[in-house]
């Protein structure tokens, strides 16, 4: 697979849509053959899987992700507008989809509480 098809496999992997993603702007600060390797090992969970678990959890729309690694732990980092128009940032373990941080204002009005 040449370096061209690689990138265009890994974007495929991580965006389940353009459409639902046109205004979100994507930033991969790592080597792409380093993120394919990382996908099919299931270090990375696709974006689709991200996006689903960030509405189950989170009110708001995302805005810019970050997928970085470091010290081998993948992290996506979000920006979501909340409905207030307040910049909230996450991020999540890459691998469990885990949120291992969350800050901004008005986050009463961002994280869903189970009813």
């Amino acid at each position: 697979m040449n370096r061209k098809s690689k990138y265009i496999y890994i974007l495929s992997l991580l965006l389940f849509t353009s459409t639902a993603l046109a205004n979100v702007e994507l930033e991969i600060d790592e080597d792409h053959d380093d993120v394919m390797r990382a996908v099919q090992q299931g270090q990375v969970q696709p974006f689709s899987s991200l996006q689903s678990k960030v509405n189950a959890q989170l009110r708001g729309r995302i805005i810019h992700v970050e997928l970085e690694e470091d010290d081998n732990i993948w992290i996506y980092e979000l920006k979501l507008i909340d409905p207030n128009n307040n910049i909230v940032r996450v991020k999540y373990d890459a691998q469990t989809l885990t949120i291992l941080e969350i800050k901004g204002r008005g986050l009463e009005n961002i994280i869903k509480v189970d009813q």
